[in-house]
């Protein structure tokens, strides 16, 4: 289950975010109709920003989990739920990485997953987060 980290006085503590099923019907509501043509005009300029981008089960993903790293991985064909994101209820997907030995949601709209493309590749190298040389065969290319 998704976690969000809160300061107090008594240092930080894990919020947990509750999640509900979705079925392949409500979150085919939820596609914001992405096309090629769009994506251009809509990617994010920081590779932190939040974006509403629909992923489909064995899409090849970037995610970042609570260390703040940036991982590749897929989503896998289990169950997208949806939740409460920083912004509004959002989606949350499952996501296999580090060799798919983990599991975990992430939601677009909380700017923790993003999908493999030469575009977001550039915003990790640009972070500092991937190097120039090897990277397109790292996650693969789209």
């Amino acid at each position: 289950m998704p976690r969000s980290v809160k300061a107090s006085s008594r240092g930080a503590q894990t919020i947990r975010t509750p999640l509900r099923a979705v079925s392949p019907e409500e979150a085919e509501l939820w596609s914001d109709g992405d096309s090629d043509s769009t994506l251009a005009e809509l990617q994010p300029t920081d590779i932190d920003e939040s974006w509403e981008y629909t992923f489909h089960p064995h899409d090849t993903v970037w995610v970042r989990t609570v260390g703040g790293n940036w991982h590749i991985g897929r989503v896998s064909g289990l169950t997208t739920r949806k939740g409460k994101t920083r912004q509004k209820e959002g989606l949350f997907y499952p996501v296999l990485f580090n060799k798919d030995k983990i599991r975990k949601y992430f939601a677009p709209l909380n700017g923790d997953i993003k999908p493999n493309n030469h575009h977001i590749r550039n915003l990790l190298k640009e972070a500092g987060v991937l190097a120039d040389s090897g990277s397109e065969s790292e996650g693969g290319s789209s």
